[in-house]
């Protein structure tokens, strides 16, 4: 579960880059798709990317995937978490 979000993690970043630069100078602004990649790119980078949980200058260049693996380990865990919480507690 972690390696699929943080590789959903890493490719919904230049997704959302993409489609927000098309989207510039629309004039009826950024419009639906892309308020909707903003937020779910914001909520896969909860809690630790999202926050700023960590000091940026600690991570330079490429050691920055560092946290945001730590971030898809979180998610990972609560993930499990709640799949195992809900079959436990599921119709019997």
């Amino acid at each position: 579960m972690a390696l699929v979000h943080f590789g959903v993690s890493q490719l919904i970043v230049p997704l959302t880059a993409a489609v927000t630069a098309a989207a510039a100078g629309t004039p009826g602004g950024p419009g639906f798709g892309v308020t909707i990649l903003v937020r779910l790119t914001k909520l896969l980078h909860l809690p630790l990317v999202t926050l700023a949980l960590y000091p940026r200058e600690w991570f330079p260049g490429g050691w920055v995937y560092l946290p945001m693996g730590l971030n898809s380990l979180i998610w990972g865990a609560g993930l499990a978490w709640l799949i195992g919480f809900c079959r436990r507690s599921g119709p019997r």
